[in-house]
């Protein structure tokens, strides 16, 4: 059997797990089988230079964005890449020094000077014991590799900068609930926050009643992912003009 049969069974069998056996609901994502399968033959995150979201989310990014844009992400790779191709500039923190490392060889590699990676580790945290994943100050993250540490810092980066500064907020690292708190601050009015893997309730137990309360607009995308056998939700909140 072929690699190509192989993979399209793979894809039913997760539009099946995904969605159900409604031949109506699953067209709607038959169009995406080819991005997919072109992501699992070449699973490089920086050389495929795509966010690591699902496809109905990327095609949404693709029609938003704008050349003028100012975006700040939590978490680098190949949206980094895909942002400083089309943006003005971009600004990620990320926790994972290698991956900085890796990251930032890249950018050189490629000639990009719009594009800065910071690395900011999370840190020992006494009160560990006492904090909650869904708030949204207490900035730490369920990762177990990162039990016992708080992200204060990497969370608090974007207060460098100031209020209502950046078109794009993309949540897709670490303490990503306590992010949404302080980015909220820096997006422009009429600009978009992003935040990933919304199929995790507790990242918008708090963040979502915070925001919906202030005006902010909901948009959901659900599918599959570049690299992955199963489906995520992306989450898009639009701050009002």
């Amino acid at each position: 059997m072929s690699i190509i049969a192989v993979r399209l069974q793979d894809y039913r069998a997760m539009l099946r797990a995904e969605i159900g056996t409604s031949l109506f609901r699953q067209l709607r994502f038959f169009k995406y089988y080819r991005r997919w399968k072109k992501s699992l033959k070449n699973p490089d995150v920086l050389n495929n230079q795509i966010p690591w979201i699902n496809f109905p989310a990327i095609d949404f990014l693709e029609r938003y964005h704008r050349p003028d844009m100012r975006v700040f992400e939590y978490g680098g790779g190949g949206s980094t890449l895909f942002w400083a191709s089309r943006v003005k500039a971009v600004i990620t923190v990320e926790h994972d020094e290698q991956w900085v490392i890796k990251l930032a060889n890249k950018l050189q590699q490629l000639g990009i000077t719009n594009a800065e990676v910071h690395h900011i580790s999370a840190e020992p945290d006494s009160g560990f014991g006492r904090k909650r994943i869904t708030s949204l100050t207490d900035c730490i993250s369920d990762d177990p590799l990162h039990h016992g540490k708080h992200f204060k810092r990497y969370v608090n980066k974007i207060l460098e900068f100031p209020d209502a500064y950046f078109d794009i907020v993309v949540v897709d690292g670490r303490a990503r609930p306590s992010c949404v708190g302080i980015a909220r601050l820096k997006v422009k009015p009429g600009g978009l926050l992003l935040l990933d893997n919304t199929e995790r309730d507790y990242y918008l137990a708090e963040a979502w009643p915070l925001l919906r309360r202030q005006g902010w607009t909901r948009l959901d995308f659900f599918g599959p992912v570049p690299y992955l056998y199963h489906f995520c939700k992306t989450t898009a909140f639009l701050r009002k003009l």
